[in-house]
């Protein structure tokens, strides 16, 4: 391998840092380090794989020059001391070079495989994170038998710190988005957010000419709770009726902590016969579930409906009024009778 080789692939690899810094994707990243590794050699593939820590299984993160039926085999691969290279690299947490994978021990399963798919050789090291998580593995297979240079084993540790530094970057700015349009506490869509999808879906019911409603909920007493209970109990009230709502909900529907002890939800091609179902279970569900909360108080909930349907659509803010005012009108009902 011609020394201009690598320091172009050295040259590239710092390349890619500014790309990172500049905005690129996590996929344009990968592909694009793949590339490098690729270039080095005409006989080089190279491949990417994420641990599913849940099972401990790899999975591929994005296309690569392997064939199709090999990267279905080992897709969903359980990790372990002996398992492949990059399967012992992730279980291991350290390279796994293996020069010839039709001979070697970890590859004893594969090799009907790997002589299918013309592999000869296949390096492996693992992509851990600054907090020591593992994520995965960075891998350079050959079509040949093939001892990587000291040159190209860090050339393929360079590609996969770099692929931890994007992965991060990612979560980050994934955290930052999540917290700025979730609520801190119950985790659900702030105002903001649920205003910008309910109206979404509201051009989607248009468009289908399917009913959807907007449900305004209010705990009763709320005020009482924090009281008598404290708030931290108040706090684990309000989380416990955000986790019946995402129970409950359908994943086209939407749900939001408005503020306080107030809650609004979309449903999307659903009306107001619907709607009352779903009140009903998110009812019984609530007091089955808060009895993990209290042993000698009930607390309940006024819920105000507004429906728009075909022939009748109305802007999302005007359907929050109206539920708004349709749950103040059950609140006065319920103070009356207790």
């Amino acid at each position: 391998m011609e020394h201009s080789f690598l320091l172009d692939a050295y040259r590239r690899c710092a390349e890619v840092l500014s790309d990172i810094a500049l905005g690129a994707s996590q996929c344009q990243i990968f592909e694009t380090l793949q590339s490098i590794i690729e270039d080095l050699d005409e006989e080089r593939f190279a491949s990417i794989l994420r641990l599913d820590p849940h099972d401990n299984t790899l999975h591929l993160t994005v296309g690569n020059k392997l064939p199709d039926f090999y990267n279905d085999a080992i897709e969903g691969l359980k990790i372990g001391p002996k398992v492949g290279s990059c399967g012992a690299a992730v279980f291991c947490n350290k390279p796994v070079i293996v020069d010839d994978v039709t001979t070697h021990e970890n590859w004893v399963v594969f090799r009907d495989l790997v002589k299918k798919a013309n592999l000869g050789s296949c390096w492996s090291v693992p992509i851990v994170l600054s907090k020591g998580e593992m994520y995965g593995s960075f891998a350079i297979y050959s079509s040949s038998k093939a001892t990587p240079r000291e040159e190209e084993l860090e050339i393929l540790t360079l590609a996969a710190h770099i692929s931890g530094v994007v992965i991060e970057k990612q979560r980050s700015e994934n955290q930052l988005t999540f917290n700025a349009t979730h609520d801190p506490l119950t985790r659900l869509t702030n105002r903001s957010l649920f205003d910008n999808l309910a109206s979404q879906a509201l051009k989607q019911s248009k468009r289908k000419r399917e009913p959807i409603c907007i449900l305004f909920i209010d705990i009763n007493n709320f005020k009482y709770v924090n009281d008598h209970y404290g708030h931290d109990m108040g706090d684990r009230l309000l989380c416990l009726l955000a986790e019946v709502l995402s129970q409950e909900l359908r994943e086209a529907d939407i749900a939001s902590r408005r503020g306080g002890d107030e809650f609004i939800l979309a449903l999307v091609g659903t009306g107001e016969d619907g709607a009352k179902v779903l009140i009903d279970r998110v009812t019984r569900h609530f007091a089955e579930s808060q009895k993990a909360l209290f042993s000698d108080y009930q607390v309940t909930m006024a819920i105000g409906i507004a429906e728009s349907k075909k022939g009748n659509y109305q802007p999302i803010s005007e359907m929050i009024k109206h539920a708004d005012i349709d749950m103040y009108r059950n609140k006065r009902s319920f103070k009356k009778s207790n």
